[in-house]
């Protein structure tokens, strides 16, 4: 097993399930690209990433065709086909998971404005006076 980031699109909605002792868990395909910069080497690697707890509700919030980072344990494994072909099978046991409703720009919730951060009356909406200076310089070295 070694620690590895995926980064790649949900093959359908995540199914969210529950362990024998109770704990919450979700697991989704995710496709990444193994080659993108090389469209003639580039091949689709189909990876089942598995979550538990706050990483199972993250993943929940996201539906098929969405981008999904992950970063967590990867593993690989084997099996047979009905026909007799031995096939790879790779699973990651994600840590952390960022998805795109997951994802905040603001890196969260804003906190309400206090009195203090609300303009003055008859003052400038640029946050000073129009007699000071403003609190930058200008002075570009180029």
């Amino acid at each position: 097993m070694l620690i590895a980031n995926i980064y790649g699109r949900l093959g359908a909605d995540p199914v969210a399930r529950t362990t024998k002792a109770g704990k919450d868990m979700a697991t989704v395909s995710v496709a990444v690209d193994v080659a993108p910069w090389n469209a003639d080497a580039g091949a689709t690697l189909w990876v089942s990433v598995l979550g538990f707890g706050t990483t199972a509700e993250a993943m929940l919030r996201a539906e098929k065709g969405q981008m999904l980072a992950a970063v967590g344990k990867l593993s690989r494994g084997s099996y047979t086909t009905a026909a007799g072909e031995v096939r790879e099978q790779w699973s990651l046991m994600a840590d952390s998971v960022v998805t795109a409703k997951s994802a905040k720009p603001t890196g969260g919730r804003r906190a309400a404005p206090t009195q203090a951060d609300r303009p003055k009356p008859g003052g400038s909406d640029r946050g000073f006076s129009e007699r000071e200076p403003p609190p930058f310089d200008d002075d570009l070295p180029f």
